[in-house]
């Protein structure tokens, strides 16, 4: 397992000693072909194939066909072995080489990588030429664990072996501290998994640690390059010549962005959370129990209040911008509603039924021809305007009749209406005629007359309804204000003559009666 790793990890011309073979024994038949080796520190190795499996010491490793290249090749193998021994069977053993058939192999592989590593002995304490190797593992099992725990950590290691300055020795150290001592100097690349380096002297090459801490006292200097990988560094004034790279800083920027989305969600979620708690603290249309239930009634019952007399307000200076622009407009259609309320509200109704079929015949008859098409383009939004004016127009109109009306009762709180002044009846009627509307919201603010709020409602809305139907009539027969339908006719110079008449009768008779 351990030369396994290194082979994968370390530089392609890393050396090693060919260990001492003291026996072999190798069966053939028909099924099967075997090779047990025996070497001089009591350690075995065999590689059985066997009617299509692979076996690695004992291990079931792969698989084959029986007669197949690898199955033949494996068997000429065998038959050139049999003629030598020690050191020139390692050898054979070693550089024993796949053919271009078998290169893609999976199989071949593994059993080239298995004979190479059953001859091969490296020397942990090795100082042999450029380009040796020095393996140092802390436990048995720190190795297994680091290859079949850790693949992202492997994955970072091969990342962090590429491109090794290969001129230098290298020193590897699994799952053991290492500590370069003050005043020492380390001429190889040093290698530490799964532990921490505390370098305190020199290190001439290039330094990896991966999945540990580096750190770098005052008196550390690493020559090289120091390459980290999921690594703590722990740079106390030490120096780095050959600069930092740290090979997880993408993956590391990538989380640190993911965190901070996830965080900012997070942020988002407590502030809605919070706004909905304080909303639901103080709803105002849900059944449920809060702070504001009691005020519930009282506010809505304001609020409806305040809502009408805006409208009331809004209304009025649209009626008086209709007095200042067009007075004698809205007089004749006011004459018109007073006289004959009945065939005005005839005509509204008729004319409301009949807008929308007359604006889209209208816009349909003005698109047939090219001079049309701009005028048709000019109608569409013109006429709903148009319409609303009117609509204003007609209850602007009746509203001051209603307020005339107010004038000359007797009921309270109209003292304030002026006939002679039409703001001042225009204000009073747009009251009258939005009364039942305030009296519901006052009345919805008591409890146990909700009942009575919903009639008010009601009689209200019918009330704006036949209103408006009434004054756009009015606006029709009298074409905008434009024609008279009625005569005027003050009724207060009629009745002052009308009781002249009587005064004058009754003097002419007293005058006329004889004496007695």
């Amino acid at each position: 397992m351990t030369l396994g790793f290194i082979a994968l990890t370390l530089p392609s011309d890393a050396q090693a000693q060919l260990r001492e073979i003291l026996a072999k024994s190798i069966s053939v038949s028909p099924s099967e072909a075997e090779l047990d080796l025996r070497f001089r520190d009591g350690s075995a190795f065999t590689i059985r194939l066997d009617d299509g499996t692979i076996f690695v010491d004992g291990v079931s490793s792969g698989s084959y066909t029986v007669g197949d290249p690898l199955d033949e090749a494996f068997r000429n193998l065998l038959g050139q072995a049999v003629a030598l021994e020690d050191g020139a069977l390692a050898e054979l053993l070693a550089s024993w080489s796949r053919s271009a058939e078998l290169e893609e192999l999976e199989s071949a592989r593994l059993i080239a990588e298995a004979l190479e590593a059953s001859v091969r002995d490296i020397d942990e304490d090795a100082d042999v030429d450029q380009g040796a190797v020095s393996v140092s593992v802390g436990t048995e099992s720190s190795l297994l664990e680091l290859l079949v725990g850790s693949l992202g950590r492997l994955g970072a290691l091969e990342e962090a072996m590429e491109g090794l300055d290969q001129e230098l020795r290298l020193r590897i150290h699994v799952d053991e501290d290492v500590t370069i001592e003050s005043g020492e100097v380390v001429s190889r690349s040093i290698v530490v998994i799964g532990s921490d380096l505390r370098i305190e002297g020199e290190v001439l090459g290039d330094v990896v640690v991966v999945g540990g801490t580096l750190e770098l006292p005052e008196s550390g200097i690493v020559h090289g390059e120091a390459r980290l990988a999921d690594t703590r560094i722990l740079l106390n004034d030490g120096e780095i010549r050959g600069g930092l790279t740290d090979l997880l800083e993408s993956e590391r920027i990538m989380r640190s962005g993911l965190r901070e989305r996830i965080r900012e969600e997070v942020r988002e979620e407590l502030r809605r959370d919070l706004g909905n708690e304080i909303r639901s603290a103080a709803r105002l249309d849900d059944d449920g129990f809060s702070i504001m239930t009691p005020f519930r009634p009282v506010i809505r019952g304001v609020g409806g209040v305040v809502e009408k007399l805006i409208m009331v307000l809004v209304l009025g200076l649209i009626g008086a911008g209709f007095f200042a622009v067009a007075g004698e407009n809205v007089d004749r259609v006011a004459e018109t509603a007073r006289h004959a309320p009945g065939r005005a509200v005839m005509v509204g109704f008729a004319g409301t039924f009949l807008l929308i079929p007359i604006w889209l015949f209208a816009a349909a008859a003005l698109a047939i021809s090219i001079i049309g098409i701009p005028l048709a383009i000019a109608w569409l939004p013109l006429f709903p305007v148009v319409v609303a004016l009117a609509v204003l127009l007609g209850y602007v109109a009746v509203a001051r009749n209603a307020g005339e009306w107010l004038s000359d009762s007797s009921w309270p709180w109209t003292g304030w209406i002026r006939k002679e002044n039409p703001i001042s009846s225009l204000f009073g009627g747009l009251l009258g005629l939005t009364f039942a509307f305030l009296a519901g919201h006052v009345m919805s603010i008591v409890p146990l007359l909700g009942v009575f709020s919903i009639l008010l409602f009601v009689i209200g809305g019918l009330l704006t309804f036949f209103v408006a139907q009434i004054g756009f009539g009015a606006v029709l027969l009298t074409w905008g204000g434009q024609r008279r339908e009625y005569d005027a006719y003050d009724a207060d110079p009629g009745w002052a003559q009308a009781v002249q008449a009587d005064v004058d009768e009754a003097t002419f008779g007293a005058e006329s009666a004889p004496m007695t």
